[in-house]
């Protein structure tokens, strides 16, 4: 099994499920939230090599071509979404490939990669600090990565999560949080429990740092408020941070 076997096999029992929601655009969070931020944040791809990390059935690395990216590489650990981004009717295999692999383990050359996204990558379980020096062995002296995941000091999982804004205890936060829930998306329930683990800011920049990068940029992608007033669902879906978004580069010296 390639990554984490817990959350490479949730994500095996629920890639019918994501594919759905994805290509259906259910998931308010991802169309109308981290998705434009993401986006904004990465700028003109034109002719840029990319690496789509943890690329799921490939919406990104589609989006990434239509605008202009020269190269996409996709790697994802299960298998059902990479079938899918495959025999996607928009793959486009002259500018994207797709491979079933461990971001800890990539199979690209060194420096031959100018842009590197994880866009909601699962936190890893067993040596999670090592896709960040893979990510920096692949990616170019000139290029740039960047980071968007579930918030490491305010997300949890609903059955942890308490009143009045408490979110889990200090000495739960400052350890390794394995979260294990279904997820509920537009009235759909995920059919098995989605796997990954948290870890402290500190704990979590910590590993970026060390493989060798400056972080350039931090952001907390959140509803606007015109988008709160055209929509009173994220008054009660957004009461805290829930969304990091980082931009990265090769530390220079």
């Amino acid at each position: 099994m390639l990554g984490d076997e817990p959350v490479t096999s949730a994500y095996a029992r629920n890639a019918e499920y994501w594919i759905e929601i994805v290509r259906e655009r259910l998931d308010p969070y991802q169309a109308r939230l981290t998705d434009p931020a993401l986006l904004e944040l990465l700028g003109n791809c034109g002719g840029s090599t990319v690496l789509d990390a943890g690329c799921g059935e490939g919406y990104l690395s589609r989006e990434l071509v239509r605008r202009g990216a020269a190269h996409v590489y996709g790697v994802d650990t299960c298998e059902e979404f990479i079938v899918a981004a495959r025999t996607h009717a928009d793959h486009r295999p002259d500018s994207s490939t797709f491979r079933r692999a461990d971001v800890a383990a990539l199979p690209l050359a060194d420096n031959s990669i100018d842009v590197i996204i994880a866009n909601r990558l699962p936190n890893g379980i067993a040596g999670p600090e090592r896709r960040f020096a893979e990510f920096a062995r692949v990616l170019r002296p000139s290029g740039r990565m960047l980071l968007l995941g579930m918030h490491p000091c305010f997300y949890a999982a609903r059955t942890e999560r308490g009143s009045a804004g408490t979110v889990f205890a200090v000495d739960a936060y400052f350890g390794v949080r394995t979260v294990e829930q279904r997820f509920e998306v537009a009235g759909r329930v995920s059919p098995a429990p989605s796997v990954q683990s948290f870890y402290s800011l500190e704990a979590y920049l910590g590993m970026i740092t060390a493989a060798g990068f400056a972080i350039t940029r931090l952001l907390e992608p959140h509803p606007t408020d015109e988008l709160r007033e055209q929509d009173p669902w994220w008054d009660e879906h957004f009461v805290r941070p829930l969304f990091l978004l980082l931009e990265c580069v090769p530390h220079r010296t």
